[in-house]
């Protein structure tokens, strides 16, 4: 039997994602002496029930600070503190984790931005509440972007939220009560994982083809969940982490099974960005039961927190006042930043210059590691590499010794004991150079995976 480890883990109090901020907490008791060299360290998954996380935060924070030389594993044993003399400088990390676009918002377009809200904002307005949907000609503006988007919604329906996340957390919990199912794609966004159960919902995970959820599976799976609230979570354009696009064949099927079985569908539409012109979003097809989710962190830039929700009619008031809960109103700041780039055009030249660096960063991507499956070709900024479970975890500790981050394949799992998964590789968050560096350690990592290595 090991010897528990003399740390007491816990999370560093600044800001910022967990793995960092567990990583930070541990450097920083080893660095006041808190934890001593050899000092052996609680194991992954005992570390993650203690603290509440993720087996994958803690797999990232270990290989952080093992590729700082700060800890090292030793096969069969553990993970240990290093002594000095193994300890290296801080070494770049290049981030292949991080689902975002590359920057496109300039210095002198956010100055000129700010310069004439200064100039135009209503002092009165800014000194009440504004109504918890959002300011009217916000949503106005909004509006006329879904337009431009294949989605036909007044201004009266859609409700602002702070973010996409927002909206998927408003949509879960006002579609149903707790005790409800969500039937989703086996791998899909972690953030919609989260909102399901913290909604109190069960996953269900329903099987995928190139072309997204397959409506069999998704049959099946509803005709066995007898009783109880059933929603339909799905990504129709660039699932992520997969990148399959529904085509328009596909959505009418998924739509014609969800009303067979009278299922609420939540569907994530925030790379519209990318949708061909010959489909539409579900919420089009299916307004009676489709909670759309949309938002400007894919199409503008992550830090406008700007999200939108547009809920069925039957269900509009139970999502008011779900998010007046949750927020009570998104800043008018934010959304008079989205609207304004809206009505003036900028929102629509800053997604012609997002495809055609999607198209770039995919053509290297290709370039290094080989051209990706016909049905993946759709631009956008992150990539699927499918992999057997213990393979993909492999892959993903290998690179964070090279200081490459990927997604663990564990956050992306409805299922986190299935034995099918893979990698999520994002390209938009790095500068072309790093891209490039990453993804041929990426590359390495993959050609020399250890079948024999440990899975710790």
């Amino acid at each position: 039997m090991r010897d528990p480890s003399p740390w007491s883990p816990r999370l560093s109090d600044l800001p910022g994602p967990l793995h960092e901020r567990l990583a930070r907490g541990l450097s920083e008791d080893i660095d006041a002496g808190v934890v001593d060299a050899g000092a052996r360290l609680p194991a992954h998954r005992d570390l993650a029930a203690r603290l509440g996380l993720a087996t994958g935060t803690v797999t990232k924070a270990y290989a952080r600070l093992e590729h700082r030389g700060l800890v090292h594993a030793v096969r069969g044993r553990g993970t240990f503190v290093s002594g000095a003399e193994r300890r290296a400088p801080i070494p770049e990390i290049i981030d292949l984790s991080v689902n975002a676009p590359p920057p496109q918002v300039g210095a002198r377009l956010l100055a000129d931005t700010l310069a004439d809200l200064s100039r135009t904002l209503d002092p009165v307005a800014f000194a009440s509440y504004p109504d918890p949907a959002g300011v009217p000609h916000h949503r106005s503006a909004i509006s006329s972007w879904l337009r431009e988007q294949g989605l036909d919604a007044p201004a009266e329906r859609v409700l602002l939220t702070h973010g996409a996340q927002h909206a998927l957390a408003v949509a879960f919990a006002a579609v149903a009560g707790p005790g409800g199912a969500v039937f989703t794609e086996s791998c899909t966004y972690p953030g919609a994982l989260t909102a399901a159960r913290q909604a109190g919902h069960a996953l269900v995970p329903v099987a995928t083809d190139s072309r997204g959820m397959i409506p069999a599976a998704l049959e099946v799976s509803l005709r066995r969940r007898g009783g109880g609230p059933r929603i339909v979570y799905v990504t129709p354009t660039l699932h992520n982490p997969t990148g399959a696009t529904m085509d328009a064949r596909r959505r009418r099927e998924i739509v014609g099974v969800c009303r067979k079985h009278d299922a609420a569908i939540v569907e994530d539409d925030v790379y519209s960005l990318f949708r061909q012109p010959s489909t539409a979003p579900l919420a089009q097809l299916a307004p009676e039961r489709t909670f759309y989710v949309n938002g400007f962190s894919k199409s503008l830039t992550p830090a406008l927190r700007v999200g939108l929700l547009v809920a069925p009619e039957r269900e509009d008031a139970g999502a008011r006042s779900v998010l007046q809960v949750t927020s009570l109103a998104v800043s008018p700041l934010m959304t008079e930043i989205a609207a304004r780039w809206i009505r003036d055009g900028t929102a629509r030249s800053i997604g012609v210059a997002l495809r055609a660096e999607a198209e770039e960063r995919r053509a290297l991507f290709a370039a290094v590691l080989g051209g990706p499956p016909a049905h993946r070709r759709a631009a956008g900024f992150h990539t699927w590499l499918p992999l057997p479970r213990a393979d993909a975890d492999r892959v993903v500790l290998r690179c964070a010794r090279e200081g490459v981050l990927v997604t663990p394949p564990a956050v992306l799992m409805a299922d986190p004991d299935a034995p099918e998964s893979g990698i999520r590789v994002c390209l938009g968050a790095p500068s072309p150079a790093q891209l490039d560096r990453g993804l041929r350690l990426l590359k390495r990592a993959l050609e020399h995976r250890d079948p024999a290595a440990p899975v710790v």
